[in-house]
C-alpha cells in the first residue's frame, strides 16, 4: 500500500471525487482537508485504485476517509484497511449501510457534528430566539459607517491586518485553539481554491471577514469567520449579511463543527442550527 503526504499536486485527482461525493459534511473538499493537512497529518493511501486519506482526530485517534463512493469499494477491502486505523471517519449516516453491523461498530461524539443552518434564516435573524442577534446587528450597522466588498486577493493585506488582530486577541483567552496559519493560507490561494468571500469595513477600517466554499449543490460551508471584538455586532453582520448574499443559490450554510471546544459550542449554538450533522466514526470489530 502506497501512503503519500497530501500534496497541493494530489489536487487534480481528489478535488473532483470528493466534490462528486456531494457530501454534506464539512471534511469532504479537497480545500479543507489540504488547509488543515498539518493538524490531521492527512496522508493518501492508494490500494487497489481506491484512495483513503488516513488521518489524526484532534482527539489522537487514527482513522481513515473514504476518497472514493463506498459503493465501488470491495467490503474486502474496507476490512483490510480497518485494520489499520481506529476507525473510518467521517461516515455520514446514509453511508452506514456499507458497513454491517456484525463487523463494524458505530459511535460519534457531539463535538464532531457539523452545525447547518437554513441560509434564509440567517438572512433575516427572524424570531424571538435571535432578537439578540438583531440588536448587536443593529449596533454594528447604526453605529459605524459600514461597507461590505467581496473578499479577493487584492484585499489580502486588510484581511491580514484582521486575522492578526485577531490572534492577538484569542492568545488572551484561555481554552481557545488557533486556525491562524490554515486561515492565512486560505487566503493566499483564494483565487486557486475558487474561495468566496466577504470584508466589512467600520469608519472605513477593515472590522471583520468571512471565508468558504460551496460544499454541495445546496450547501455552503463557512471555513472561517474573524472579526475585530472592538466592533460590537461585527459577527452578526457578517453572517447576516453574506448569508444575504447566498440566499438566492445555497439552502445551507454550514458552521463546521465545535471540537468540543466551550467557547465554539456556545457561540455556534446561539444562533439555534437547524439540524446538527453526525459524523460516524465507524471502528472494525477486531
Amino acid at each position: 500500500m502506497d501512503f503519500k503526504e497530501l500534496e497541493y499536486s494530489h489536487r487534480a485527482i481528489l478535488a473532483p471525487i470528493l466534490r462528486s461525493k456531494n457530501s454534506y459534511l464539512s471534511e469532504y473538499s479537497f480545500t479543507n482537508a489540504y488547509l488543515f493537512r498539518k493538524p490531521h497529518n492527512y496522508q493518501v493511501a492508494e490500494s487497489d485504485d481506491c484512495i483513503f486519506l488516513h488521518g489524526i482526530t484532534y482527539d489522537n485517534k487514527t482513522y481513515m476517509m473514504p476518497v472514493c463512493p463506498l459503493d465501488i469499494i470491495p467490503q474486502k477491502k474496507l476490512i483490510e484497511m480497518g485494520e489499520l486505523v481506529d476507525f473510518f471517519f467521517p461516515i455520514q449516516e446514509e453511508w452506514l449501510k456499507f458497513f454491517p453491523e456484525d463487523k463494524f461498530t458505530y459511535s460519534y461524539l457531539d463535538g464532531d457534528s457539523d452545525y447547518i443552518y437554513l441560509t434564509e434564516r440567517l438572512a433575516a435573524f427572524a424570531g424571538r430566539k435571535l432578537a439578540k442577534k438583531r440588536n448587536l446587528l443593529k449596533q454594528y450597522n447604526e453605529g459605524y459607517k459600514t461597507e461590505d466588498f467581496e473578499l479577493t486577493l487584492e484585499r489580502f493585506d486588510d484581511a491580514k491586518y484582521i486575522l492578526d488582530i485577531w490572534e492577538r486577541d484569542i492568545n488572551m483567552a484561555a481554552n481557545h485553539g488557533s486556525d491562524y496559519y490554515e486561515t492565512l493560507e486560505a487566503l493566499e490561494k483564494i483565487t486557486e481554491f475558487n474561495l468566496r468571500g466577504m470584508i466589512s469595513y467600520a469608519d472605513n477600517k477593515p472590522s471583520g471577514f468571512v471565508l468558504g466554499e460551496e460544499l454541495n449543490d445546496e450547501t455552503f460551508a463557512l471555513h472561517f469567520a474573524k472579526g475585530i471584538r472592538e466592533y460590537k455586532g461585527i459577527y452578526q453582520h457578517l453572517y447576516n449579511s453574506f448569508s444575504i448574499k447566498l440566499n438566492s443559490k445555497y439552502k445551507y450554510i454550514n458552521f463546521e463543527q465545535d471540537l468540543g471546544k466551550d467557547t465554539l459550542r456556545q457561540a455556534k449554538s446561539t444562533y439555534y442550527p437547524d439540524e446538527m450533522r453526525k459524523k460516524y466514526r465507524v471502528a472494525l470489530i477486531k
